[in-house]
């Protein structure tokens, strides 16, 4: 089995986002790109000349370093607080942008000589996520004024709110900025996915921040027309078996089989050792564009109820309608995606 990334309706994504709303985009590559493969995502952007992503944690970002060859020019902006044992990191690559969840981690990247160019600033807005809560506004105002400071940008989040509430969050976002002075920040950016279909394009920001609408999928409250899928789990049937005659498959009995009259059984090399998770049992998969049913899931291997119009090398495509596969795993996109382990190849579709 491998992940096949198509680099037209990747590409396709950005580019009707960034017209739509007449915005960059700042493309989200955080949890292996949401499961895609940020090695992989990351050369496509580079190759696209799209010269900035975000991702959760200093540890994926030095990852991308060590395996790809990453031009100085590209921004790669670390949203969680970089402690200080690591900030010898972000002095030895240009490329590593960070964030200031605090006064605490503004005063510690300053001190650590990193320039106020390299750091952005994250603004809690009251959900009690990562960033400067709003009593110290000022405390951050003073400083930007005493050392003359000129950042790399600004941001906030923007969760699943009424739309008058988040009406008022926007409104109370663009007073601190305006509070900073909108001259001190080179990049603006508030929205995901879901703020991008709640709110459009917001005058005052520079950036959209998307994940899932750049891979095309969306979650329930986010829709966006147009997206192309970028995401193909496929393979090929390794091996066909009568087991009519047989008590068991794999580790259980066939007693234990909700179907208990199983005649045919394909193997596919996929399991939850590759992060595929048990949950999957009685989902389908697609074989010659014909949903077959998963029967039996191992660390290694899947196994699938099929007729006799099936054949060894026979194409397989999991996770072939994302929806329908959220509804039976009731688990969000975001969620099932991600955990796809490294152990899949990812390559260009």
């Amino acid at each position: 089995m491998k992940i096949l990334i198509s680099e037209e309706n990747f590409i396709h994504n950005i580019s009707f986002l960034k017209k739509k709303y007449n915005k960059n985009i700042l493309p989200v590559i955080k949890a292996n790109a949401y499961g895609h493969g940020s090695e992989i995502i990351v050369k496509l952007l580079i190759k696209n000349k799209i010269n900035q992503c975000v991702v959760a944690r200093i540890s994926e970002a030095l990852e991308l370093l060590e395996s790809t060859n990453i031009p100085k020019d590209f921004q790669i902006i670390i949203l969680e607080t970089v402690e200080k044992k690591d900030l010898k990191e972000v002095l030895k690559y240009p490329q590593l942008i960070v964030t200031a969840n605090s006064e605490k981690d503004l005063l510690n990247f300053l001190d650590s000589g990193i320039d106020s160019q390299k750091i952005q600033l994250k603004i809690d807005l009251g959900f009690g996520r990562n960033g400067i809560v709003l009593d110290d506004i000022s405390k951050i105002k003073k400083i930007i004024l005493e050392k003359g400071l000129k950042f790399s940008g600004i941001f906030s989040h923007l969760f699943s709110v009424e739309y008058s509430k988040g009406i008022e969050f926007i409104k109370t976002f663009e007073n601190i900025l305006n509070e900073l002075g909108r001259e001190n920040f080179q990049m603006v950016h508030l929205q995901n996915s879901l703020a991008i279909s709640n709110y459009g394009s917001l005058p005052f920001v520079t950036h959209l921040r998307p994940g899932m609408f750049i891979y095309g999928f969306f979650e329930d409250g986010a829709y966006e027309e147009n997206l192309r899928k970028v995401f193909f789990l496929e393979g090929e049937i390794l091996n066909i078996k009568n087991i009519e005659n047989l008590e068991y498959l794999a580790y259980l009995s066939k007693n234990e089989l909700k179907n208990k009259n199983l005649k045919k059984v394909a193997f596919i090399k996929i399991g939850y050792g590759d992060g595929f998770l048990k949950l999957n049992e009685g989902d389908t998969v697609l074989i010659n564009k014909k949903p077959y049913k998963i029967v039996l899931i191992t660390m290694d291997n899947t196994f699938i109820d099929v007729d006799d119009k099936v054949k060894i090398g026979d194409e397989v495509e999991i996770y072939w309608d994302l929806y329908s596969s959220k509804k039976w795993l009731n688990m969000n996109i975001c969620e099932y995606l991600p955990i796809l382990s490294k152990r899949i190849l990812r390559e260009l579709k």
